[in-house]
């Protein structure tokens, strides 16, 4: 009886500099990446929805005042969410045009803001793509 040739399952292996990415080595692995946001990019994001609030809060008619703030936490949610939603940012972008529209171009800007835009590319290409509809039906 022979021995198998061991010589078949060796591998010579080298990688180099491996930055913001993953390497696996052997059969049968699967790789999965969320990408989200440094620490200071969180902070930033946080304060870009602070501001809108604060503007809201200082802009926003009294009679849809405390409406436009709901509406921007309702965007807040759909954007930050682990699974962003489209439709609650197109009905936000429409009722701002509707009852505020001084404050439509504001809630756009957070709405296209990288940081968002990188949040939203960690839920996926066709999520990202979802998004960038409405945010072109709506502005």
């Amino acid at each position: 009886m022979s021995l198998p040739d061991s010589s078949a399952h060796k591998f010579n292996i080298q990688i180099g500099t491996v930055s913001e990415s993953q390497v696996a080595v052997g059969d049968y692995n699967t790789i999965s990446q969320r990408i989200g946001l440094t620490p200071a990019e969180t902070a930033q994001l946080q304060s870009l929805f602070q501001d809108l609030r604060s503007s809201v809060s200082a802009q926003a008619p009294p009679a849809v005042q405390a409406d436009a703030e709901t509406r921007v936490r309702e965007l807040e949610d759909a954007l930050v969410a682990g699974e962003p939603d489209p439709g609650t940012v197109r009905r936000v972008l429409r009722w701002f045009k509707a009852n505020a529209p001084q404050l439509a171009g504001a809630v756009v800007s957070v709405v296209i803001n990288p940081l968002v835009g990188k949040v939203v590319e960690g839920a996926g290409t066709a999520m990202a793509e979802r998004i960038q509809q409405a945010i072109a039906e709506e502005s």
